[in-house]
């Protein structure tokens, strides 16, 4: 990130020596506290912002619950508050990129390039999130100056605003204005019905003043259709997606069709358990859901595989088991021993970055874009962690970056083209694991440093446990 001095205090705030500089003294002295934190925000900039949310982080907790709960609000709407502005100041660094890319001939076509990515970069999110917020504060701050004043006056929260805005984005500017008058004037008691009840109202209002968007919303269901699979938690995945109403009935159908089926017949499995292995045999083709053939990549320290150490093993995308169950894996399983394939990759001790690859699988293409993959697990960039989809250049082939372990990175297919937008410079950084320094734009630098593999838990544990041998008092002191 780009550092910045050190806010100074307006004149206003620098008491006389001697003189009571309290909040209670300044008031009675006639000072308006409000103008004076202004003043000192405008002054200061980022940096007085920082120290603001410092200040609010350590605020007492104290009073009574009445104050307690009276806090909890006036939280949420210094939060709303917070939010809306950071739209405003979206949406003023997106004008002003967008002049200076016209004034120099830059990205004519699309000289928003890119933008969305960089705010999703400093909110610490997702690509797809900050291109989304972005969009959103196109809205709120631009077309909805009632929703926008809504919030600044702590009538909505911010989030009640990007219902709004989701919800009329899509319709002609004078329908939208028409909407937010019929909420703010003929049907205020919407906000307080719930997310429900307001989504509804504008939905009922859209498609009465624009019924066309039907029709248009249909044709977005069926080509928005899809289906994910990830990881939920150490045993268990989750397949989501979203289909047409259509397709989802047929589904539902089916479904209820085989449940009743084998309740019928005496089978002693759930409804929720027979539906789930239907969904499996039909995906896959496999009737025996306890022995499938799979292939694996498997990422271990050579202790794990040679000497029996109980360091866990990775499987990248899936999370780590427990070493004797990695050891059992590259054994198969009792019935069928070659049903699994294991591709064993080792880790450096002590680095927990990936040096060597071998494997038992027959034939093995493309080794260099695996070795990558599985080094980064996700998506690269900072705060993104999607699927990796493309294997990138970390200093582009164009600038002379060569096709090496070093200078390549997975990245998600957004991100990757990203990386194009004028100004944006990307740069490996040397170290202990794969490190990569983003440069955006405006001048904000970001790192991101591949994840640790297995071969830094046994070390890590070792230093711990001879710093308790070394310090045994600071411990007992500690205890006390």
């Amino acid at each position: 990130m780009a550092t910045t001095s050190s806010p100074q205090i307006p004149g206003t705030l620098c008491a006389v020596p001697g003189e009571d500089a309290s909040s209670t003294a300044l008031t009675q002295r006639g000072v308006e506290i409000g103008a004076l934190v202004a003043e000192y925000l405008a002054t200061a900039g980022a940096a007085a912002l920082r120290v603001l949310a410092t200040v609010v982080n350590e605020t007492p907790i104290e009073g009574t619950a009445f104050d307690r709960v009276e806090a909890l609000g006036a939280f949420e709407y210094l939060k709303s508050a917070a939010s809306a502005r950071q739209a405003d100041l979206a949406c003023a660094h997106e004008d002003a990129v967008v002049a200076t890319r016209k004034s120099a001939g830059v990205r004519e076509k699309n000289p928003s390039w890119g933008i969305g990515a960089e705010v999703a970069l400093v909110l610490r999110q997702p690509r797809c999130s900050g291109v989304e917020f972005l969009h959103l504060s196109r809205v709120i701050s631009r077309d909805l100056p009632l929703t926008r004043a809504a919030v600044g006056d702590d009538t909505i929260t911010f989030h009640q605003a990007e219902i709004v805005a989701r919800g009329v984005r899509h319709l002609k500017k004078e329908n939208q204005r028409l909407i937010e008058e019929l909420l703010f004037t003929d049907c205020p008691l919407c906000f307080s019905g719930g997310d429900a009840l307001l989504r509804e109202s504008i939905h009922q209002w859209a498609l009465l003043l624009e019924p066309e968007l039907e029709e248009d919303s249909e044709q977005k269901a069926r080509a928005g259709r899809y289906l994910h699979v990830y990881r939920f938690d150490a045993y268990r995945m989750r397949i989501d997606g979203l289909v047409p109403v259509e397709y989802g009935a047929a589904i539902l159908q089916v479904l209820a069709r085989e449940e009743g089926r084998g309740q019928a017949a005496g089978d002693e499995r759930t409804r929720g358990q027979i539906a789930a292995d239907y969904f499996l045999t039909s995906m896959t083709g496999f009737t025996d859901h306890e022995n499938m053939r799979v292939r694996l990549n498997l990422v271990m320290t050579e202790g794990t595989f040679f000497t029996g150490e109980g360091e866990p093993a990775l499987i990248p995308g899936f999370g780590y088991i427990s070493a004797d169950r990695s050891r059992k894996l590259l054994l198969g399983t009792w019935q069928n021993p070659e049903d699994i394939e294991v591709v064993r990759l080792y880790t450096a001790p002590g680095a927990g970055d990936l040096v060597a690859m071998d494997s038992k699988a027959r034939v093995i293409s493309g080794k260099l874009k695996w070795f990558v993959m599985l080094r980064d697990q996700h998506c690269r960039t900072p705060g993104c962690n999607g699927l990796i989809r493309e294997i990138d250049h970390v200093v582009q082939a164009a600038r002379g970056g060569p096709s090496s372990v070093e200078n390549l990175d997975g990245r998600c297919r957004s991100c990757n083209a990203t990386k194009e937008s004028p100004g944006w410079v990307e740069e490996t950084v040397p170290g202990v694991r794969h490190a990569l320094r983003v440069t955006t734009s405006s001048g904000q630098m970001y790192e991101s440093v591949a994840p640790r593999l297995p071969g830094l838990v046994e070390q890590l544990l070792w230093r711990l446990n001879a710093d308790r041998a070394v310090h045994p008092v600071a411990k007992d002191h500690d205890k006390a």
